[in-house]
């Protein structure tokens, strides 16, 4: 019996969300979370972490500027660890990377409930390796990359004041204030989906 209850209440939400008037809604501030995952773009990472890909959750706002425009502000965190044996002694090896986009996004909400989005900007990172090895050839510990990042994706407003979306991001950073294009980037490639609230 709760099942067809479930039932009949989510076949009432399909059918009457449509009906709702996204005109005039809340657009003025988003924020979103999202699962990703992430392909970094080094050489030399996968010599000691395996893979280059794995999974990472991130953050989301816009702050609507003028319409179309929205200044964007992202949030993205990619660990992996790994148990290397030097000296027949298994240590452990890890890899923390966090990095901020602040861009420009370009979104146009209305009555359509499908949307599409483009955008780009500045990308920062902040890594750090903790273990007996680095990627870069040196000792481990903080360093710091810049560069930009493009992204794109699709966006459906299921209700009012929330849409699914999916995304696609591309960033490139040099270490260091090095070129950062291709296998010198700690920058990748990054595949998400996720869930945006209007809140104003």
């Amino acid at each position: 019996m709760r099942v067809k209850s479930v039932i009949i209440a989510c076949l009432l939400w399909v059918g009457l969300a449509p009906a709702q008037d996204f005109t005039g809604g809340r657009d003025q501030l988003i924020i979103g979370g999202q699962a990703s995952v992430f392909r970094i773009s080094y050489d030399g990472f996968s010599r000691i972490y395996d893979k280059r890909s794995g999974l990472t959750l991130g953050a989301t706002g816009l702050v609507k500027i003028r319409p179309p425009y929205y200044a964007a502000v992202k949030y993205h965190r990619f660990d992996k660890e790994v148990t290397l044996t030097i000296d027949n002694v298994a240590q452990k090896q890890k890899w923390e990377e966090q990095w901020y986009n602040i861009g420009v996004r370009y979104v146009s909400y209305g009555e359509r409930r499908m949307v599409n989005h483009f955008g780009f900007g500045f990308a920062f990172f902040n890594l750090n390796e903790i273990g007996p090895v680095s990627v870069f050839g040196r000792a481990p510990g903080k360093r710091n990359a810049s560069g930009f990042f493009l992204d794109g994706g699709l966006e459906y407003r299921v209700v009012k004041y929330a849409s699914i979306g999916f995304e696609v991001e591309i960033t490139s950073a040099g270490i260091e204030g090095k070129s950062g294009f291709e296998g010198s980037s700690v920058g990748g490639y990054l595949l998400s989906a996720g869930l945006n609230l209007f809140l104003f």
